[in-house]
This record gives C-alpha cells, sequence and structure tokens, in this order.
C-alpha cells in the first residue's frame, strides 16, 4: 500500500527549485534597477544577464558598469 505522503527527495527539490527561482528574480531586479538608476536602459543590461546564466551576468555588470550618476536634492530654506 502506498502513501500518500510526498517523499523527501521531492520536497527537497521542490525547496531547492524554489529558492533558486527567487534569487534568479531577486538578481534580476536588482540587476535592472541598478542599471536604470546608471543611466542605462535596464531591459538591454536584463537579457543579456539572463541569457548568459544569471551569476555571470550579474559579475559581468559589476565589474563593467557605469560609475553611478548622482543628481543633486534641490532644498529650500524657508526665511522665519
Amino acid at each position: 500500500m502506498e502513501t500518500a505522503l510526498p517523499n523527501i527527495a521531492s520536497i527537497l527539490f521542490f525547496l531547492t527549485f524554489a529558492v533558486y527561482s527567487f534569487l534568479v528574480l531577486f538578481m534580476l531586479v536588482w540587476l535592472y534597477h541598478d542599471a536604470e538608476s546608471r543611466g542605462v536602459m535596464g531591459w538591454v543590461i536584463l537579457v543579456p544577464a539572463f541569457l548568459t546564466g544569471t551569476i555571470l551576468g550579474t559579475v559581468l555588470w559589476l565589474v563593467f558598469r557605469p560609475s553611478l550618476k548622482l543628481e543633486p536634492v534641490p532644498v529650500r530654506v524657508r526665511n522665519n
């Protein structure tokens, strides 16, 4: 008689796949926002990073990314 409980191997496989998928999604979202904040279109970085394997694409972006373009924050001074 077979039990209705899933075996441990399938649970571990599902958990590993879920954690890996979450990390890939996190890296791709971070790459997109980092590229946009540096003045590069995010999808131009996102597609090659995904196609080269997300870890390799992320490392290449970290090595070759342009410097951050800081913008001054306007401050209003109130006269008392």
